[in-house]
């Protein structure tokens, strides 16, 4: 039973399209008391990369009396946050790129904006 639980929550973290409901299936594992279905919940959840990830683990690694668990969770943890913060840099970038963009619309505006002035005043 332990094994094939494993199994599964192994092949299911894999699917994004379904991450909520994977994360909520998870937490509600995660609170069961067996060893091995401990081990199988702190395997899924190191492999995704969300943060809600790190804080089902780090409530799993709160309340677990196993320090095997709590070591593998808090080692998780680090493995989301890493995954995660790299996730949030491109995302951090992409913002940056799509900020720098925008300003060099304005600017080129305001300049022909300004070179509007300058022809019509030259003319006059």
């Amino acid at each position: 039973m332990a094994r094939l639980a494993s199994e599964l929550i192994f092949t299911v973290s894999n699917l994004s399209r379904y991450s909520d409901r994977i994360l909520d299936h998870l937490s509600t594992l995660a609170d069961e008391s067996f060893f091995l279905t401990q081990v199988a919940v702190v395997v899924a959840l190191g492999q995704m990369e969300t943060i809600k990830a790190a804080g089902i683990l780090q409530a799993l690694a709160d309340r677990t009396p196993n320090g095997r668990v709590r070591r593998m969770a808090e080692e998780a943890i680090q493995r989301v946050h890493k995954n995660a913060g790299q996730d949030q840099s491109v995302k951090k970038l992409q913002q940056d790129l799509d900020q720098l963009k925008k300003d060099n619309q304005d600017l080129k505006s305001r300049l022909e904006s300004l070179e509007a002035k300058t022809s019509t005043q030259s003319a006059s």
